[in-house]
């Protein structure tokens, strides 16, 4: 008898917790209910996720996430042609970056308090002309 008390009791714990977890709204927290009217632009996305009614949410969407993190996520419908342009673009690999260029520094001189916009530490260096 006390066996099954104690059980009952860590089942119903348990289900307390899944409900917690999950919140009020049956997990549909992040869900989109509008979509954007206005084309997202693709300066501003650095990436997207897929809203799917199988989730819990009332409507299929694409989630576009903003390059700024401290911004809300932008809702659009997976049915327009621009929103399936946008994710196409942001499915592409990024071309690869072109590596530095090797700055020769001038270790001996002194170094000097101002940093000129864009110099990032290195000093330009002419190359000289063969007569």
């Amino acid at each position: 008898m006390a066996q099954s008390l104690v059980l009952s009791i860590l089942v119903l714990a348990l289900a307390f917790c899944i409900l917690q977890v999950q919140g009020s709204d049956g997990g549909a927290q992040d869900c989109c209910l509008t979509y954007s009217r206005k084309e997202i632009p693709a300066s501003i996305v650095r990436g997207y996720r897929k809203q799917n009614i199988s989730l819990g949410c009332a409507m299929p969407a694409i989630l576009f996430s903003p390059r700024k993190r401290s911004q809300r996520e932008l809702c659009a419908d997976p049915k327009e042609a621009w929103v399936q342009k946008l994710m196409r673009r942001l499915d592409k690999p990024s071309a690869p970056r072109k590596p530095a260029q090797d700055c020769k520094k001038n270790k001996g001189a002194p170094k000097s308090d101002k940093k000129r916009k864009g110099s990032k530490g290195c000093k330009r260096t002419e190359t000289s002309k063969g007569p």
